[in-house]
């Protein structure tokens, strides 16, 4: 194992470590464009420069490895000179549009020009090169040729991660720039992080262009319920309005995001958001509709079936087992969900598109119920009078719901949700309005966080389901999420 020093600081590292993870080992941070530890080396941007004491020259810290006996300078008067110079050079054809640019808050060039260079340019504004600006580079990005430095993320991201190669550097020196290929549109899976990927705002995304200034978004993290990878994200948000999802890269599952998890957000300002129940087709206030079901419940006398969703937290899993079981006193519920599991696309996406499947399980094993196939059969038998679910677990049904038609009463967050022929629906908080644990595919136990509350009058779900018991003459106490948790044991 090499041993070297940087800036004075003794490390020792393993073999094949690059000057610039030394560095980070270090607490040293050395800057960079081209550079992305999930990407292959460039080493093109000569940003992060750096001087080995008796080298005939200064070396990218990126692509050379450190070797025994090194010393390296990362702030000598060699070193800030060259990354005057690199800047200098990178910012000859930028434009000066920093105040309409969407980068801006966090813009690499705009960081390092404040701390590495603050030097005027000698070049002559007349003589910079224009290139393309803003167009669509696809259905979720926009291309500004002209912002663009060439650190070739973008080409390497789609080359090397979506394997998809639908960008490459055309022309040759100070015409160079970068394209489509022939006949190809940016518009994998994954294209959302180019955004994140480019230093300084060449691509930006459609969606969050001239929405916000970054430096007036907070940062919520929590968890992507796209699929049942369960990746962690960060919420921007600001005054109660979320304007983007980013990831929050980690060794368990995620560097990227998909561009499905990114845009799961607009569920919350959907046009079709639902704040009021529903009676057949008829908007009802919420407590109204609450008495209503109960009644509907109690008419039923048993005759009742209640099924889990795997699109839904723990705690709001365990509340529907506790109200079947506890309240309404039947013995037909279902927790017994179960999907095929892995990343289908080698990358994020799950073959379980729902986010819980996991999670449901622990519910069934604490709180016991029927397997899936036995509550259809009973459905097609005709024994229920009303079946209790969430809307899309409602789809799993559909065809023993059609065959014997009882009252279905869901929980929906959107009318877009609501099944056909559904009886009463009832709004509850999305999950970025209120916490919630979800278990992933791999087992991982994870938790939701509230970046934005939730419209006038809804409310969690779990608090929903405490409200029908009581309206039932059977209290739950439910007074929290974690109430709905007592019996539930997580692996």
């Amino acid at each position: 194992m090499p041993k070297l020093t940087i800036d004075g600081k003794n490390i020792e590292v393993a073999k094949g470590t690059t000057l610039l993870e030394a560095a980070q080992q270090l607490g040293i941070y050395i800057p960079r464009y081209c550079y992305h530890p999930k990407l292959s080396v460039s080493g093109s941007c000569r940003m992060c420069l750096v001087e080995v004491e008796r080298g005939p020259k200064l070396v990218t810290a990126c692509s050379t490895e450190a070797a025994d006996g090194m010393a390296v300078l990362t702030a000598s008067d060699k070193v800030m000179a060259a990354r005057r110079d690199v800047l200098e050079f990178l910012l000859i054809n930028h434009p000066l549009d920093c105040p309409i640019c969407d980068q801006a808050g966090e813009c690499g060039l705009q960081d390092y020009y404040m701390k590495y260079s603050l030097r005027k340019s000698r070049f002559s504004q007349e003589d910079k090169v224009l290139r393309q600006k803003r167009r669509a580079a696809g259905p979720r990005l926009m291309l500004d040729n002209e912002r663009c430095i060439l650190c070739t993320r973008c080409v390497r991201f789609c080359s090397e991660v979506t394997k998809t190669f639908e960008l490459e550097v055309m022309e040759r020196s100070d015409h160079s720039f970068i394209d489509l290929k022939e006949g190809k549109a940016l518009d994998n899976d994954y294209s959302l992080n180019i955004a994140d990927l480019c230093p300084v705002g060449a691509f930006t995304s459609r969606d969050f262009r001239f929405k916000q200034r970054v430096w007036f978004l907070k940062k919520t993290p929590t968890i992507c319920l796209g699929c049942a990878t369960g990746c962690k994200i960060e919420a921007h948000h600001n005054e109660n309005t979320i304007y983007r999802l980013a990831p929050r890269p980690n060794s368990e599952t995620n560097t990227w995001l998909c561009d499905h998890g990114r845009l799961s957000y607009k569920a919350v300002q959907a046009g079709d958001r639902l704040a009021k129940g529903v009676i057949k087709n008829g908007l009802i206030d919420l407590e109204p509709a609450l008495r209503e079901a109960a009644t509907r419940i109690d008419e039923a006398k048993g005759a009742v079936a209640v099924l889990g969703s795997p699109w839904l937290s723990v705690e709001d899993n365990a509340a529907l087992a506790r109200l079947a079981k506890d309240a309404i006193k039947t013995e037909s519920y279902c927790f017994d969900l179960t999907a095929e599991q892995g990343i289908k696309d080698g990358i994020l996406i799950n073959k379980d598109p729902a986010p819980n499947t996991s999670g449901v399980k622990l519910v069934k094993e604490a709180l016991g119920g029927i397997s899936l196939e036995e509550l259809v059969r009973r459905i097609a038998a005709g024994q229920f009078k009303v079946v209790l679910t969430e809307a899309r677990a409602a789809l799993l049904i559909k065809d023993a719901l059609k065959t014997s038609g009882p009252r279905l009463i869901v929980f929906a967050c959107a009318k877009s949700e609501i099944p056909a022929g559904a009886y009463a629906t009832f709004p509850y908080a999305t999950y970025f309005e209120t916490p919630g644990t979800f278990v992933n595919y791999q087992g991982l136990r994870r938790r939701t966080e509230a970046p934005v509350e939730a419209p006038e009058g809804v409310k969690p779900l779990w608090a929903l389901v405490n409200k029908l018991a009581a309206y039932s003459g059977a209290g739950l106490r439910l007074d929290s999420a974690e109430d709905a948790l007592k019996e539930i044991i997580f692996k």
